[in-house]
């Protein structure tokens, strides 16, 4: 390239750059809150992510507006209390809060940070966090310990083989004690029996239980507790010749690592580690350590995809919260993100044991997701870029249309005229609304347009907006005569059976009303029925005004699955119908599906069996002894479904290429979760997780014919 034309397109470039960062600076805002210090771990990552997004000229709306990104900081401290950051955000116009950093912050504060009423993205691990249905509007962006002490015992049990494993508690609180029975189960579960857990209590003398410990001959002991504590007990160890290894799930923490005579060789797990050679890792570091000028944390790397998630939940249409729990999957700086597989308000179950270097650097020697083993540096699937381009809402409150069209009248009733349409999925945003907020006021079209509140998807406080009052009500116009024509409906449609069956003949009902004041001669109706494109019609001889009749389509299907099919009446437009043509056509949904072989429900205590064919020739699934695993017997496999209810499954998508798990974790599991399963004896079915009490699993199954 020549050096003029050089010159022209990088001076091309810049003023592109340009204009995007001017359009980022300028335009409307979406504002995040987040409960950490200005410079805290969570605000950092977050405001990464935020920089990145702004600087490529923010994120696209539904209705190509670009939206800037903005961090609302409130850092948690006795000048400002929990209750007093949580009151300041609330009249900041957010949408979600990122935060607090700690378990025990979000254990004390769960009422207020459920009474936001928005997505509240959380790094802390503890397992005690969701439950007894505590999660709400909670998700958590870092896996749970429950995965993190999996983990570990699967390297220590399964990779270094060791058998006698000492485990320590200091101190008894609920999450120490559910992160260490955690730990405990897991060893357990891999044949290593859990031996009588040591106590050290703040009062305890450290060089008593080193000597304890330097005794029992152990392989590695594995410390619970907090940081300062657990740095004393593992110098008085060093000081007493112990030559073991020694594991502390805090090890990352500063306090630790100041206080600890030495860091080699001790063991951990992390949610993410910066020493990780994954593209989009290296490059999160490295844009981390030029804006920074340190090393990030793994609640910094949790905090940048926390963004990307609520950017990629705003890029679709509907509510925030419900866009969030059906994420996945979606490639992150900690791994993948999938919160639709993992349910209940988690997002991701990565995590890599580390092992510290002399200098207190980091090495990854073990990774998972879940219980599946990963490569300690390649990604599960390649998604090129950490943010995906998102669709953000604008400063203020937003509406999103619901219905496949809505009016947009001059005034707050049907009496009012109609001064135009909406469609499914675009947003407006809201400029005012009625006394009592029943209809909201948009800018439609140079007017002021009133929707009905009722039918929309509404983001932010309508409370905020000013009250308009409506305009005067239009002089209804005399009731015009009816014109002199025909005028063909379809009042509705019935399939039969209902599922329809594959490769068995269905039959269609379809209700046809001549709502005109003209008798109608005849005319055709007819569909073609997806997946396999079975075209079938009728024909009608005729019917007259005020009157209805019922017509038949039929045909045979193939495939299953759920789908929707266009129904029209009058097919060559026999009759005469004036201006009545345009409701000639009739959506109409159904599913198709094998036979069902068997249904039921079945409640599995620790140990149980289901056989869903129920001919007790060999069980399908048991649920374990210790109530944390759902396990596939002899050649069944499952594999959880995302995205749909048990009405709603069906057999082709319970397919053997994708259901393919031997075990599911008690932790993926939440209520209302569909699980698919390809039998013992060769048949697809599924199951509903009803409930999860106390060690046991309810479930509601189907199994179909093959």
């Amino acid at each position: 390239m020549k050096k003029s034309l050089w010159i022209v397109a990088v001076g091309l470039c810049v003023m592109i750059l340009a204009f995007s960062f001017v359009q980022a600076q300028n335009g409307p805002v979406f504002r995040i809150g987040v409960l950490d210090e200005d410079d805290g771990p969570i605000t950092n990552g977050a405001r990464l992510a935020v920089q990145e997004l702004n600087a490529a000229g923010g994120v696209q709306g539904a209705d190509g507006t670009f939206f800037r990104l903005e961090l609302i900081n409130q850092p948690i401290n006795s000048e400002n209390p929990l209750q007093q950051a949580v009151t300041t955000l609330s009249q900041a116009s957010i949408i979600a809060v990122l935060g607090p950093l700690d378990n025990q912050s979000v254990m004390d504060g769960m009422p207020l940070l459920q009474s936001l009423n928005i997505p509240v993205l959380i790094p802390a691990t503890g397992d005690t966090l969701f439950a007894a249905g505590n999660a709400g509007r909670l998700f958590r962006i870092r896996a749970a310990e429950v995965h993190q002490g999996r983990a570990l015992a699967t390297h220590l049990i399964t990779d270094l083989r060791l058998s006698r494993i000492t485990t320590v508690q200091i101190g008894a609180e609920l999450e120490t004690t559910a992160s260490l029975v955690g730990f405990t189960t897991a060893i357990e579960a891999l044949g290593v029996p859990a031996q009588a857990t040591l106590q050290l209590q703040a009062s305890a003398d450290y060089a008593q239980l080193a000597n304890q410990i330097v005794t029992s001959s152990t392989d590695i002991v594995v410390v619970y507790g907090n940081p300062a504590d657990a740095s004393q007990l593992y110098n008085r160890l060093l000081q007493a010749g112990y030559d073991g290894l020694f594991a502390y799930n805090q090890a990352e923490d500063r306090v630790f690592r100041t206080n600890a005579l030495q860091l080699n060789g001790i063991l951990a797990t992390t949610t993410w580690s910066y020493t990780s050679e994954e593209d989009l890792s290296r490059r999160f570091r490295d844009q981390y350590i030029g804006l920074y000028g340190t090393v990030p944390s793994a609640v910094d790397a949790a905090s940048y995809d926390a963004i990307a998630m609520l950017a990629a939940a705003i890029n679709r249409p509907g509510e925030l919260l419900t866009n969030l729990s059906q994420i996945g999957p979606l490639q992150g700086i900690q791994g993948i993100l999938q919160p639709a597989q993992l349910g209940g308000g988690e997002t991701t179950n990565q995590v890599a044991v580390i092992q510290l270097t002399e200098f207190g650097g980091e090495q990854i020697i073990a990774r998972f997701a879940g219980s599946q083993r990963l490569s300690p540096d390649v990604p599960v699937v390649g998604i090129p870029t950490p943010l995906p381009a998102a669709t953000a809402t604008p400063d203020g409150v937003v509406v999103t249309i619901k219905q496949a069209r809505q009016n947009v009248r001059s005034g707050p009733s049907i009496a009012y005229d109609v001064l135009g349409q909406l469609s499914q999925g675009e947003q407006a945003r809201v400029i005012g609304a009625n006394n009592d907020n029943t209809w909201v006021v948009i800018s439609f079209r140079g007017l002021n347009g009133w929707l009905a509140t009722y039918l929309l998807d509404v983001f932010g406080d309508l409370n905020t907006v000013p009250i308009i009052a409506a305009p005067p009500t239009p002089t209804p116009p005399p009731s015009p005569t009816a014109p002199p024509f025909a005028d063909l409906q379809i009042a509705g449609a019935v399939a039969a059976p209902s599922p329809i069956l594959v490769n068995q003949q269905f039959l269609v009902s379809v209700t046809i009303r001549n709502a005109g004041n003209v008798n109608a001669g005849q005319f055709a109706i007819a569909a073609t029925f997806p997946p396999n494109n079975a075209y079938s019609a009728a024909v009608v001889p005729g019917l007259a005004a005020g009157q209805t009749t019922v017509a038949t389509l039929s045909g045979v299907l193939s495939n299953t699955g759920c789908y929707a099919v266009t129904i029209v009446v009058d097919l060559n437009s026999e009759v005469n119908e004036s201006e009545g043509e345009n409701n000639n056509f009739f959506n109409f949904n159904y599913c198709v599906n094998k036979p069902i072989l068997r249904q039921g429900s079945q409640t599995l205590n620790p140990g149980d069996t289901i056989d869903l064919e129920g001919n007790a020739l060999q069980g399908d699934a048991n649920w374990d002894g210790s109530g944390a695993n759902l396990n596939a017997l002899f050649s069944a496999r499952l594999g959880i479904i995302p995205n749909v209810t048990l009405e709603t499954v069906h057999w082709d998508l319970i397919n053997p290429g994708t259901i393919t798990q031997t075990t599911i974790p008690r932790t993926s599991l939440a209520p209302g979760m569909v699980i698919g399963i390809i039998t013992a004896d060769g048949n697809r079915g599924a199951m509903r997780v009803d409930d999860l009490p106390g060690n046991q699993i309810r479930v509601t199954f189907v199994v179909y014919q093959n």
